[in-house]
């Protein structure tokens, strides 16, 4: 009889362990806590992190990475780079490109300490719709959630670093001359342009380092395979 017992709870566990196995992660999602849930969605963005870091933080990274995609150009000064090249002083323009992403891509240390931070603090409250969300779900939320805290967080070193790179000094040698040429004068947010720039790209490559937690098990870590349910 005891023996008949034990076998029935036997079955009855192994049926209940293979059901939390089903397709559709349904059952198995109903095991982990909140707190686990936590920590994939924090891994997740922490391993983003990294990724985005290691690509655009670095020598050569805003400025070429993927074809230049995340390159500070300063676009919506084209008509005045445009005015000033045609004068003879392009240089200007391009001393203001190479010194404002030689500046973004020394950043290492202020986009961590930036991001780190907001993804600590950050305030979730339905996991679940963000671990069975889109392959971006949980960046979506975080740059929802954090974009203005993160672009604050950055501003004072980010000035900092544009004095020291001489990135204001190629600025005001532009609209100087540009003023010379033309008796226009110039007023532009550099700083804003800039934080906007570094912060779209790093949280759009913490994206696609998302997507690839998502569908590729060899991105994950430990925290936050239950991504891959």
């Amino acid at each position: 009889m005891k023996k008949f017992q034990f076998l029935c709870l036997a079955v009855l566990c192994a049926m209940f362990f293979s059901s939390c196995k089903d397709d559709s992660g349904t059952y198995a999602e109903q095991l982990f806590t909140n707190s686990e849930k936590a920590a994939a969605v924090k891994a997740c963005l922490n391993s983003s992190l990294d990724t985005a870091v290691a690509h655009l933080c670095t020598s050569g990274g805003f400025s070429e990475y993927k074809d230049g995609l995340y390159m500070l150009d300063f676009s919506a000064n084209r008509s005045m780079m445009d005015t000033l090249a045609a004068h003879g002083f392009g240089n200007l323009s391009d001393s203001l490109i190479f010194h404002a992403n030689r500046m973004a891509e020394s950043c290492n240390s202020v986009v961590k300490t930036a991001f780190e931070d907001a993804i600590d603090n950050l305030v979730v409250y339905d996991y679940d719709a963000l671990i069975k969300g889109g392959d971006y779900a949980i960046t979506d939320y975080f740059a929802e959630m954090k974009s203005n805290t993160l672009k604050d967080a950055m501003r004072s070193q980010v000035q900092i670093r544009m004095n020291v790179f001489g990135v204001d000094n190629s600025w005001n040698e532009m609209a100087n001359q540009y003023y010379q040429i033309t008796n226009q004068p110039v007023t532009y947010d550099v700083q804003g342009y800039i934080l906007e720039k570094m912060l779209n790209g790093i949280l759009e490559e913490m994206r696609c380092e998302e997507y690839m937690i998502r569908n590729d098990e060899t991105h994950r870590v430990s925290a936050d395979s239950l991504l891959g349910l």
